[in-house]
């Protein structure tokens, strides 16, 4: 188990993914792009990104990166929020859908499309879920 946004948390999640998410069953063939943007990341009140590619269900991408911009790949869906909202989803306090309903995320891209991948990409979070569990207060 790793501290959230590591580089320790990067790598095991990419694995994680690659070895255990199923392209067709887990992940529906998905093919989309999301940069997910964290702020108020503490202690020192930054902004993260992190990037996640998927071709026909396999991961293609997995980037994070620190600060306001994020220039090394274009997403179809860009989904901002603060470190608060990511840690309780990863957390399992919440959902993605419901962070998104109760405008705790907000979602840039279509939102028909994106509500057709949440279910696949709640595979995604229940992996991520599983070897997160250190979290900066």
């Amino acid at each position: 188990m790793v501290k959230f946004l590591s580089e320790e948390w990067i790598d095991i999640s990419k694995k994680y993914i690659l070895e255990k998410l199923d392209p067709e069953q887990d992940l529906k063939n998905i093919t989309t792009s999301l940069l997910n943007v964290v702020e108020h990341v503490p202690p020192n009140d930054t902004s993260m990104n992190f990037y996640l590619g998927f071709q026909d269900g396999k991961l293609t991408d997995f980037i994070v990166n620190t600060g306001d911009t994020f220039e090394e790949k274009e997403a179809i869906f860009i989904i901002r929020g603060n470190y608060g909202t990511f840690k309780g989803i990863l957390k399992g306090e919440m959902s993605m859908a419901v962070a998104l309903l109760k405008n705790r995320l907000k979602l840039k891209g279509s939102k028909m499309k994106a509500l057709k991948l949440i279910k696949p990409l709640d595979g995604v979070i229940a992996s991520l879920r599983e070897i997160t569990d250190e979290y900066e207060e």
